[in-house]
C-alpha cells in the first residue's frame, strides 16, 4: 500500500515538472529569422530539419548568384565605320564631309566578356578612300578609290556604375591593330600628282565607346577609336595616324534564363 502510494506521488510530481517546464517554453517568442532559430534550437541534433533546411537555402541562393554571372559570354557584332585621315588632328574635322570616307564601309566584330569589368575582342574593318576627299592634305583623284582594310585586337574595361546599367555599358578601349591601304594618286596642294604608294602597318589603338542594351542578348554599339601608326619598314611617310568611328548593332549569346526580362549587365 504504501508502494503504491509512493508511485503515485512521484508520478504527480514529474507530471507537475513537465507541466512546468512545458508552460516555460511556450512563453517563448519564436525569432522572426526562423530558420537560424530553428537551426540553433536543433544544434545538439545531427542533420537536423532546420540545418537541412538552412544549408539547402545557402546553396540554392549560391547557384542562383552563379547564374548571374556574365562572365564567359561570347558577342558578336556587325556595323559600319568611318575614316578620319586628314591630317591636320581637329576633331572638328569629323563633322565636315571632305575628310570623312564612308566607301564601301564594313565593321564585324567578335568579343569574349572574361568577367563583370573587361573583355578581349577582335575586330574586322572595310573600307574606300574616297575620289574628291583628302588623306592628309592629298586629294584623291577620280577613279582612285584605294581600298582600307584593317585588323584589331583589344581589350575593354567597362564602367557599368556610371550610368544606368541596366541600359548603358561604356568601357574604354586599347590593343595593337593591323592596317593595309591600296595605291593611289592624288593632288598636293600646289596641284602636283603624287604617287601613294601600298602601305602596310602596325598600330596601336585607344579608345572609348558604349553599349545600348535593348534587351538580354541585343544592343547597340558605338565605338571611338584612335589609331596611331608605327613607322616601321617601308614607306613610312604615308603611315598615318587616324581617327576611325564606328556604329554597329550586336548580339549576346547565351543570356541567362532567370534574369526576369532585364537587359543583361555584366556582374
Amino acid at each position: 500500500m504504501k508502494s503504491t502510494i509512493k508511485l503515485i506521488a512521484f508520478t504527480m510530481f514529474v507530471a507537475t515538472c513537465f507541466t512546468g517546464v512545458q508552460a516555460q517554453n511556450d512563453t517563448l517568442v519564436k525569432p522572426a529569422k526562423a530558420p537560424e532559430y530553428d537551426e540553433l534550437m536543433d544544434s545538439n541534433y545531427k542533420d537536423s530539419i532546420a540545418a537541412k533546411y538552412v544549408k539547402t537555402k545557402t546553396v540554392t541562393e549560391t547557384k542562383k548568384e552563379k547564374k548571374k554571372n556574365y562572365s564567359g559570354n561570347w558577342v558578336i557584332g556587325a556595323g559600319i565605320n568611318v575614316i578620319e585621315d586628314s591630317g591636320a588632328q581637329d576633331f572638328s574635322n569629323l563633322t565636315e564631309s571632305k575628310y570623312n570616307h564612308f566607301g564601301s564601309p564594313v565593321m564585324l566584330s567578335v568579343e569574349y566578356l572574361t568577367s563583370n569589368k573587361f573583355s578581349v575582342s577582335a575586330t574586322f574593318l572595310l573600307n574606300k578612300f574616297q575620289s574628291g576627299k583628302d588623306v592628309q592634305g592629298l586629294t584623291i583623284q577620280t577613279g582612285e578609290e584605294p581600298n582600307y582594310m584593317a585588323v584589331d585586337l583589344a581589350a575593354k574595361l567597362f564602367f557599368r556604375k556610371i550610368l544606368y546599367k541596366h541600359v548603358f555599358t561604356p568601357y574604354v578601349t586599347a590593343g595593337p591593330g593591323y592596317r593595309s591601304i591600296g595605291s593611289y594618286q592624288a593632288k598636293n596642294a600646289s596641284e602636283n600628282l603624287v604617287d601613294v604608294p601600298e602601305t602596310q602597318d602596325i598600330t596601336m589603338n585607344l579608345g572609348f565607346g558604349t553599349y545600348f542594351w535593348f534587351n538580354r542578348s541585343w544592343g547597340l554599339n558605338i565605338n571611338y577609336m584612335a589609331k596611331f601608326a608605327l613607322k616601321i619598314g617601308d614607306n613610312n611617310d604615308y603611315k598615318t595616324n587616324h581617327l576611325v568611328p564606328s556604329f554597329g548593332i550586336f548580339y549576346r549569346f547565351d543570356a541567362p534564363k532567370n534574369f526576369n526580362d532585364q537587359p543583361p549587365v555584366f556582374k
